[in-house]
């Protein structure tokens, strides 16, 4: 794998691999099919899906350091009050990644709960 395929797949490795997705599941987040994603993976995430992406990341990233990384897929599955009784990839799913981010930023900071 070049240099070049490592930087276009790390965005979708930084989601797909903590959340233990498939490739459909992956599509399934973005709207797209399995094969679009094997596209994305050879030659990078479209301009038009960047900003959902890096946001979807974020929340991964968040999670994955305040949280025990074997437990992100069950945790990214589970339907919350806090989602509206959705799951955290129903958000992504139906285009309320922003809002996801900004609960899951809430939820972990320490200031605001004291």
């Amino acid at each position: 794998m070049s240099v070049t395929t490592l930087v276009r797949d790390r965005l979708l490795s930084t989601i797909q691999e903590p959340l233990g997705l498939s490739k459909t599941e992956l599509g399934r987040l973005f709207g797209v099919s399995r094969q679009a994603i094997d596209g994305w993976h050879e030659h990078g995430v479209p301009p038009a899906r960047q900003a959902k992406a890096a946001t979807v990341a974020a929340v991964v990233e968040l999670l994955a350091h305040r949280l025990k990384r074997e437990r992100l897929p069950g945790i990214a599955r589970r339907a919350a009050r806090a989602y509206g009784g959705l799951t955290m990839l129903e958000m992504v799913e139906r285009d309320r990644h922003e809002e996801l981010l900004a609960i899951t930023r809430r939820s972990f900071d320490w200031a605001s709960t004291a």
